[in-house]
């Protein structure tokens, strides 16, 4: 027992002594990764804050001079900023990543060649068996190119709506109204509905039934619409489009009113108009149209008339059946 006690001591002093010599041996090896790492992550962590700079001091500046007196343009440079912020944020740091895991590898006597060319060949099977993913770089790519949509805007994709929230090459991530996250891969992006692009109508649509006072009705749509534009708010614009009577409904008379914003204040000029365009019609005595139904039996024939009148005599005059307690309470 003592014997293979002391063969175990010297087992672990001859590993320790070997590890000992590997670590003196390999030292400049060792200090030169640990340094390697320290540098990636420092320039990883100094990505995202130089390209935050970058990109606010280069939509100042654009802000400043190409669009100084377009308040609406300014806003859509701050977004489009901020997407393309984003996008290359993510490129710098893969990029660095890729670079630092090469130069590690090449100081711990990995030849990077072959590897180089696996990655190329194993590129390729990838390629072919993850064409969603490429599809969704692709479609990633050409969205930022046609500027189809930013970071902020409200779109729809599909049955779906919400703020762009986040974008990279593949997937788009909206912020629903109810604050749900919907993440959708760009290669199954189809159809776009951009609510907050270049400018907004907001959009009226008022009905009144046929027994209601058109013109008052009229009148009080457009003075309020002319009152809202005139009220020197820079993101609502001059001159709002009454189209006149749209449709004869069957619950009323349809018409309408646009008003022309600047782009994501359409909802919140609406709200406001809605509720004193209420108050306004309230006062005047003009009812809003709702659906109704009336149902019209006519008939000059006598017989007819007498067997209606007959078996309206027969309901009126039939007692109904006697429950458990009025027989009880006779």
């Amino acid at each position: 027992m003592d014997t293979i006690t002391g063969y175990h001591k010297q087992f672990l002093e001859y590993r320790g002594e070997m590890f000992l010599e590997l670590l003196l041996k390999n030292m400049a090896t060792i200090l030169f990764i640990l340094f390697i790492l320290l540098v990636w992550y420092l320039i990883d962590k100094a990505i995202p804050y130089l390209m935050m700079h970058i990109f606010q001091a280069a939509g100042e500046r654009a802000r400043n001079t190409v669009y100084k007196d377009d308040e609406i343009r300014r806003a859509w440079l701050m977004y489009r900023m901020s997407t393309l912020r984003q996008l290359t944020t993510q490129m710098l740091r893969v990029l660095l990543a890729t670079v630092m895991c090469f130069v590690i590898l090449n100081a711990i006597g990995i030849n990077i060649k072959p590897i180089l060319a696996g990655i190329g060949i194993a590129g390729l099977g990838i390629s072919l068996a993850a064409q969603n993913l490429i599809r969704d770089f692709i479609n990633g790519v050409l969205i930022i190119v046609e500027d189809q949509y930013n970071v902020n805007d409200w779109i729809q994709i599909g049955n779906y709506q919400g703020t762009v929230e986040h974008f990279t090459l593949r997937l788009t991530r909206l912020r629903s109204l109810e604050g749900n996250l919907i993440i959708i891969p760009n290669s199954t992006i189809q159809d776009v509905i951009n609510y907050t692009k270049d400018w907004s109508y907001t959009a009226i649509y008022v009905t009144i039934p046929y027994e209601g006072d058109y013109a008052a009705a009229k009148k009080i749509l457009m003075e309020l619409a002319d009152e809202t534009v005139k009220q020197g708010d820079p993101k609502i614009f001059p001159n709002p489009v009454f189209n006149g009577i749209t449709e004869y409904a069957q619950n009323g008379i349809k018409f309408r009113c646009f008003i022309k914003t600047a782009p994501g204040y359409q909802w919140r000029v609406g709200y406001r108009f809605r509720e004193e365009l209420h108050k306004r019609y309230t006062e005047a005595g003009i009812k809003f149209a709702y659906p109704a139904v009336s149902n019209y039996l006519e008939s000059s024939d006598p017989a007819v008339l007498a067997e209606i009148a007959k078996s309206q005599e027969l309901r009126s005059a039939q007692k109904p059946p006697e429950t458990g307690n009025q027989r009880q309470g006779n």
